[in-house]
């Protein structure tokens, strides 16, 4: 018999069946989600860049709460904003990514850099089920989120934080530190270093 060929007298492997995986998501939310994909890919991606404030309001509509003078650029993919809050003066800049399956809080004046990720959501790989974990972000005042940046589940960035651009977020921070690198370790004082996202 070929060595290549399987042998019919070798018991095959038992098998295990994956546990039944149950939506985490109601049915109102469901709804919600389908309702807020239509209007992102119609009304908000395709309002003038200029039109912050109308982009604030289709915010509102969905729960979400923003304060004054907020920007979000209307490339920046939104997941479920009812989740999201964002503090008076934020700037959220072209095609980031706001993943709020659990809650994010952005303070005063921070600003979120282009092609940043702030992953508010993930699963639990221990999990048969790959149980879905939304897990809270909250982001100080005063705080840079640099280009291409990673902030994970769970992260608590303190006042004044800034975030080097492509650097990745896994634990929390600590007051006016500048971090850099994946994973990110402190390299200096935030006030001494020159502010990395475009005007």
């Amino acid at each position: 018999m070929n060595s290549h060929e399987p042998n019919p007298n070798t018991e095959a492997p038992p098998r295990v069946d994956e546990p039944p995986r149950k939506s985490p998501w109601s049915t109102k939310a469901k709804v919600l989600r389908l309702l807020w994909a239509v209007v992102e890919v119609t009304l908000w991606r395709y309002s003038p860049t200029p039109a912050w404030g109308f982009r604030r309001f289709l915010l509102r509509c969905f729960g979400a709460r923003v304060g004054r003078g907020v920007r979000v650029h209307p490339s920046v993919k939104v997941i479920i904003p009812w989740n999201i809050d964002l503090g008076q003066g934020v700037v959220v800049y072209e095609r980031a990514i706001l993943y709020a399956l659990g809650t994010i809080t952005v303070g005063e004046r921070s600003e979120i850099g282009p092609l940043a990720h702030i992953c508010a959501g993930t699963h639990d790989y221990t999990s048969p089920a790959f149980t879905l974990l939304r897990e809270p972000i909250s982001i100080g005042k005063d705080c840079l989120i640099g280009i291409a940046a990673f902030v994970a589940p769970s992260i608590i960035l303190a006042d004044g934080t800034v975030l080097e651009p492509r650097s990745a977020m896994y634990s929390n921070s600590e007051e006016g530190c500048v971090y850099i690198g994946n994973p990110a370790k402190p390299v200096s004082g935030a006030s001494e270093h020159a502010r990395a996202v475009p005007a």
